[in-house]
């Protein structure tokens, strides 16, 4: 019944009820007096103001309760568009009169191809026995899973729950039907049996594996257990090998704490390991071994190389010092943590004093072998001034005396003035090998300075062979500053190199340069010739250069070589000053080797 026909009943029933007094007072109005007339009048007065009151006041009401239906129909329409799932709602015959957008947009359709048209023709007949709440005959609802098509053509799926609607009389009016889309839970749960399907295979071919895996570990594992044991006796062998070993070998842990000795190291300390065992080395050594000790140990983890260091170590039953070279290898963990320290350490007291003692000895005879050139020179240059001094001056008397005998007999005695000319002849000869030999054995100019005597050496040596000298003097000085016994070894130095470079050399070119600075002289003796082979500096007959370096060394000097084999050698001999004790470093270059 529409709003429309309550009014027009109310306004009915009004005017039936005012016509039937009407005609009763109409009836019963020729029977009464004045006053029931008045009083019938008021009456029907009352009676017309009740029921214009009360017309008026079922309007309102009528009024104020359309009011509340349009918005309780406002909200519902508010709820229905604001909801998650599709909404639809049907008559009693199926017929559809209201949806909501969401389930306009799971089917893809416009609410206009919707409203007004049955279930029918969109579901089939085994769908809406199943779905549809006003096909069901057990229950006022139902609920279900619709597989449907979505207007684009892809397939969908929602979960359907409707019930039955009754009015208050309990009539039936029509169902309310939700759906709630349920595509991707159902897509997922294809996905998820596709990987499951995927993953029962996975697991049946990871059980093979396994058990191939098993078998194999099975077999390793006999494998490992034979292992270990000839570990347990490789390790029972080393245990062995080390404590025969002759050298001094300890493990230290990340806190340099002794961890294993062997019978070497207890003999090279003088203890036992079960005596410094757990720390208690700190109080067998003393407190400054003990820094060093650490020290050694903490730069060998932070370098992550092996360290090899002398030492003094204490030894405890010889009770003093020993001299020792120890070789420690930091070892880490997996995680590149320290781990320990693995130390050899070899005793070298007896060796270092042995070699102080053969160094000792070695300066011994140097200081000897130039205490014997010194005294080889003195005594050349001795002879050398006895030879100049009688046998020249008798030699140069005796050709006085046959040059006075030669004048007086040219005329008077032909045959006896040719043999005077003979005796002349050799007596210049003698006066010549007697210079020679006094040359050889002190050469005059050796007086003069170092210049001079190289000039003359240099232009003998050229008048003998045929290679050409060049000499360069850097000094103002002819003695360069030094003494008699310096100017003569210098000088011996340079002879001797001279004669190995004609001897063996084969070269064409050779230069020599004097230099002298503050501190030095420098003498550099250099050839073109085939270079020094490898191997020449060690035969038993390469006398020379021995010589040369030991004449060097005694003077407190430095010998450096630069020899290539077809380039030439370079000899470089840096000599201190007479008086001078400390020579100044040498200049750095790639191929001279120090000897």
């Amino acid at each position: 019944m529409s709003k429309w026909s309550i009014e027009t009943l109310s306004t009915a029933c009004a005017a039936l009820i005012l016509i039937m007094l009407g005609w009763l007072a109409g009836v019963a109005w020729q029977e009464l007096d004045f006053w029931e007339h008045i009083w019938l009048s008021l009456l029907l007065a009352a009676v017309a103001g009740t029921a214009m009151w009360l017309l008026r006041t079922l309007r309102a009401h009528l009024a104020s309760t359309r009011k509340l239906l349009d918005a309780s129909t406002m909200r519902y329409r508010e709820l229905s568009e604001a909801a998650q799932d599709g909404m639809w709602q049907t008559d009693a015959h199926g017929r559809i009169l209201h949806v909501n957008q969401r389930l306009c947009d799971m089917l893809g359709l416009p609410a206009e191809l919707l409203l007004n048209h049955s279930m029918a023709e969109f579901h089939d007949e085994a769908t809406l026995l199943r779905l549809c709440p006003l096909r069901q005959t057990a229950t006022d609802s139902s609920m279900g899973e619709l597989h449907y098509q979505h207007s684009d053509g892809s397939e969908r799926w929602a979960m359907i729950s409707g019930r039955r609607l009754y009015d208050q009389q309990g009539m039936l009016t029509g169902a309310l039907v939700l759906a709630s889309d349920i595509t991707e839970h159902k897509r997922a749960e294809h996905a998820l049996s596709v990987a499951h399907a995927e993953l029962e295979s996975r697991v049946a071919l990871r059980t093979a594996q396994l058990l191939d895996v098993n078998l194999q570990l099975s077999a390793e594992i006999a494998m490992r257990a034979q292992t270990e044991a000839a570990l347990a006796r490789s390790e029972e062998r080393l245990q062995d090998i080390i404590s025969m070993m002759p050298l001094s070998l300890f493990l230290k842990d990340a806190d340099s704490r002794i961890v294993l000795m062997n019978q070497a190291c207890e003999q090279q300390w003088g203890v036992r390991h079960q005596d410094i065992a757990e720390g208690r080395d700190l109080q067998h050594f003393p407190s400054d071994q003990n820094v060093g000790f650490h020290a050694a140990d903490r730069e060998a983890f932070a370098s992550r190389k092996v360290v090899i260091r002398e030492e003094l170590v204490w030894n405890a039953q010889l009770q003093e010092n020993r001299l020792v070279q120890t070789h420690k290898k930091p070892v880490f963990d997996a995680q590149g943590r320290p781990q320990m320290i693995i130390a050899m350490a070899v005793d070298i007291t007896d060796s270092k004093r042995n070699e102080e003692n053969l160094e000792h000895t070695l300066a011994q005879l140097r200081e000897l072998s130039d205490h014997q050139q010194t005294i080889k020179e003195e005594e050349r240059r001795r002879i050398a001034l006895d030879i100049h001094d009688d046998l020249g001056q008798n030699l140069m008397v005796l050709r006085i005396d046959v040059s006075l005998l030669h004048a007086r007999t040219a005329a008077s005695h032909p045959r006896l003035h040719r043999h005077a000319q003979r005796v002349l002849d050799t007596i210049d000869a003698t006066i010549r090998s007697v210079r020679t030999i006094i040359n050889d054995l002190h050469p005059s100019t050796l007086e003069l300075g170092l210049g001079p005597a190289a000039e003359w050496l240099i232009r003998q040596m050229e008048s003998r062979g045929t290679i050409r000298y060049r000499l360069t003097l850097d000094s103002e000085a002819a003695d360069l500053g030094l003494d008699q016994r310096q100017t003569s070894a210098i000088f011996r130095v340079l002879q001797e190199s001279l004669s190995n470079i004609v001897r063996h050399a084969q070269a064409s070119e050779v230069e020599v340069a004097l230099e002298q600075d503050a501190d030095s002289i420098v003498l550099r003796i250099s050839d073109n010739g085939i270079g020094m082979q490898p191997g020449d500096d060690g035969k038993r007959a390469a006398f020379g250069l021995k010589s040369i370096r030991e004449r060097v060394h005694a003077l407190g000097g430095e010998l450096r070589i630069d020899s290539q084999a077809g380039r030439g050698t370079a000899l470089l001999i840096y000599l201190p000053h007479a008086g001078r004790h400390a020579m100044p470093a040498m200049p750095k270059h790639k191929n001279y080797q120090k000897q």
